[in-house]
This record gives C-alpha cells, structure tokens and sequence, in this order.
C-alpha cells in the first residue's frame, strides 16, 4: 500500500495522503517520505507529475536493479537488493526535502524503522539523504540476519554430525546452505557499486559535506556485512570437513572390526585346518572329549581376540 509519511522535528510526525504531501511546503526541520508500492501507477503517476520526476527516475518499464548511483538534474536514484530471493528490488529516490521508495511488496524494516519512533520525533532534522542512508544501514542488517540463520542451522548440524543422530545424510542440506551463503554473498555484492559511488569525490555535489562521515560509517556497515557471509561459507567448509572426518572415522571403525572378525575366523580356520590332518596320533582317537577340547579352545582364541581389541579400544 502506498503512503506518505511526514517528520517535523517541531511537531508530530504522521502519515497523510500524498497529495496533501506534495503540496505541503516544508522548511529545514521537516522532510516527507513516500512510500510506493511498484504496481500502484496511479500514485506513481500524480507523484512524478506533482514533483516533476523523470521516468527513467520511477522505473517504468525497468526490469534491471541499477547498480550504483545514478544521477539526475534534481535528483539522484539508486536500488536496493534484498536478502530474500524472492523479494524485489528497492529503487530509493533522494531530491529537495522528500525521500522515494519504490518497492514490490510489504519491506519488514520500513516498518519496524517507521514503529520505533512514536508521535514527535526529531527525524524531521534529518536531510532525505542522511534518511536513505538510515535506511540502507537496516537494510544491511538483512545480510546479518540471514548470516545468523545459517551459522546456527550449522551449530544444530555440527551436533547432529558428532552424535550421529540422524541416519540421513547432510550431504544435501550442507549443499543447500553453501548455495544459498553464495546467493547472499552475490546478492550483497551488487551493492559495492553504491557504497563506493558515495565515497567518490564526484557525489559531492549530490550531498553536503556533513553526510560524509554517514558514507564511511555505511562502508564499514557493508564491509562487516561481508565478513559475516565469509564467515557462515568458511562455517559451511567447516561443517563438511567435519562431516568427512567422522565418516571416515567410522569407516576406519568399520574396518578395525572386520579385520578382528577376520584374524579370529581366520584362527578358528587355521585350528580345524591343523586337527583335518590326516595323521594318526593319539590325540584323534579321544572321541567326543577331543572334538569338546577343540570346539571349546576355538571359542576361546577367538573370544581372547575379540576382548584384547576392546582392551585396546579397537572396538
């Protein structure tokens, strides 16, 4: 649903029809936000009319995410790409006293900035740059998110590995998890372009000089935002080496116990083998003793060995 919001830092902040907002003469403490919705081309239209945007500014006909900056003569756009597959982009127009947002969709964090702050506020101080910035500072924090999410589905995974509580095998999931932290880490990329478009010398005629320690702070916000998908794909490595480990390990575990039920097969062969003799001496007219005697020491050799390799943790 489409909506404009306005911030006046000397008074109340409140959502009010576009129109109204378009019309609205605002001075250095208030800004207004409009936030519409892609498939609303009527507020689209009255609002490029209303404030005199280009077309190419609104997007129309667009399929593309622009990467970067991309300056107009009263404005400048840029998009924003979101963590979620599924999830459009963002395209954020900055220009005057007013903030655009375009998007496809219901956006979790517009909401929850727009929730944290009730009644007076003093974003209305706030130049609609300074407010993008704000925003593409949360919008980041989708990265994070997902980046949890993973590492903590791999903590759960680990475990499951170790205590092989599970019969089938992480091979899949392990697969899903490292394509999706390579989805996210592409997706975060497209990014670079904007983050170092503000940081150049050439958008300083787009921004007052007081944003600028905002462009550095975003550069780190966006650099921690990679080290946390690096970490969740070097976690994604780490769970499969360690899922390798303990298949070999119970493959080495596998063959220590064939081999010992071979060497004791092989002894209990090897006696009856030497009593199929065909030589005549005392010892094979004993009868049912002899045949006791050999059963029974048979048994016993191969007990000793089953025992002497669960002494040595061979079993």
């Amino acid at each position: 649903m489409s909506a404009a919001y306005f911030y006046d830092a000397e008074g109340c902040d409140r959502e009010m029809p576009i129109a109204e907002a378009t019309s609205a003469g605002l001075d250095e403490n208030q800004l207004v936000w409009f936030d519409i919705e892609e498939t609303d081309e009527q507020a689209l239209s009255k609002l490029g009319a209303a404030l005199s945007l280009p077309d190419d500014a609104l997007g129309f006909g667009s399929g593309e995410p622009v990467r970067g900056v991309t300056a107009f003569e009263t404005l400048f756009t840029f998009d924003l790409i979101r963590a979620s597959i599924d999830d459009a982009p963002i395209r954020f127009m900055v220009g005057g006293p007013w903030l655009i947002t375009i998007r496809n969709g219901p956006v979790s964090y517009f909401e929850k900035f727009r929730e944290r702050d009730k009644g007076e506020s003093l974003l209305g101080r706030l130049n609609p740059l300074a407010l993008a910035i704000s925003l593409i500072d949360w919008h980041l924090e989708e990265y994070h998110f997902e980046a949890e999410a993973i590492q903590t589905r791999l903590d759960k995974l680990d475990t499951e590995i170790l205590l092989a509580r599970t019969s089938k095998t992480p091979l899949v999931e392990l697969t899903e998890l490292r394509r999706r932290t390579a989805q996210l880490r592409n997706r975060l990329e497209t990014h670079r372009p904007l983050v170092h478009a503000m940081l150049r010398p050439d958008f300083g005629h787009l921004a007052d000089e007081s944003a600028s320690d905002f462009f550095h702070t975003l550069e780190s916000h966006y650099e921690r935002a990679e080290d946390s998908l690096d970490r969740a794909r070097e976690f994604v490595t780490g769970s499969f080496n360690l899922y390798a480990t303990k298949t070999a390990q119970s493959t080495n575990d596998l063959v220590r116990a064939l081999t010992i039920v071979t060497v004791a097969t092989g002894l209990s062969a090897a006696i009856a083998g030497i009593f199929g003799m065909n030589f005549d001496i005392p010892f094979f007219h004993t009868g049912k003793l002899g045949f006791a005697t050999v059963t029974g020491a048979t048994f016993a050799i191969a007990l000793s060995v089953i025992l002497y390799a669960r002494h040595k943790n061979w079993l």
